[in-house]
């Protein structure tokens, strides 16, 4: 199992660096298998025991870095939303059509809420009772799948396909919220049918595009 028992940690001169790496390291190996532990048990039911065991690291260095087993779920919700900002990608921009951008946004949100599924009802589960969670989610919504849909809707408003005055931070806001809803509390927690989800999607997109229309 790893540890700390490496010189650097035993305080020998001259290994910041590898110090540095080991406890980046084991912290990373904690991080996945919070994650996976997480995903799988639940937090409740997860036990820093298996977590360390899966990591293959000792169980006391998840109070040390982390500060117990909360401190571990907050710190792979921030991981998360680090890698959400840095990869909420969507396919290639058409830019001739509002309907498809806001379609296309709409189907990516659902299909990655289903991936990610099982850890994301872990996160809302905390979110309910650790204001923590719930803030690092906030965070995560207003730097990752907002910022990515506006970019977009600014682009077709610069060629003249959305109406100048159209208030586009809260419509990006508002598509990013319904995106949440489609994905996760649809398809996850109401359980609705895939072709339901992709309906009411097409019909959300519809719908926002000629609201979204130049006027006159």
């Amino acid at each position: 199992m790893l540890d700390e028992e490496t010189p650097c940690a035993r305080g020998d001169e001259g290994c910041a660096g590898p110090r540095k790496r080991d406890r980046e390291a084991t912290a990373n190996a904690l991080l996945d298998a919070g994650k996976q532990v997480f995903a799988e048990r639940g937090f409740d039911a997860a036990t820093t025991r298996e977590i360390a065991a899966r990591a293959g690291v000792n169980e006391q260095l998840i109070q040390r870095y982390f500060s117990g087993k909360a401190g571990l779920l907050l710190a792979v919700v921030e991981r998360y939303g680090r890698e959400e900002a840095q990869g909420c990608t969507l396919p290639p921009m058409t830019g001739t059509c509002v309907e498809k951008e806001i379609h296309t946004f709409l189907h990516h949100q659902a299909e990655h809420a289903w991936k990610c599924r099982e850890f994301t009802k872990v996160i809302m589960g905390r979110a309910l009772v650790d204001p923590a969670i719930a803030a690092e989610m906030g965070r995560t919504l207003s730097e990752s799948r907002i910022p990515s849909l506006l970019s977009r809707l600014e682009a077709l408003r610069d060629k003249g396909l959305i109406d100048r005055d159209a208030d586009l931070p809260n419509v990006a806001a508002g598509i990013a919220t319904l995106s949440f809803g489609l994905g996760f509390l649809d398809q996850v927690v109401f359980a609705e049918d895939n072709g339901r989800v992709c309906a009411v999607a097409r019909s959300i997109a519809t719908t926002l595009a000629r609201g979204l229309a130049p006027k006159g």
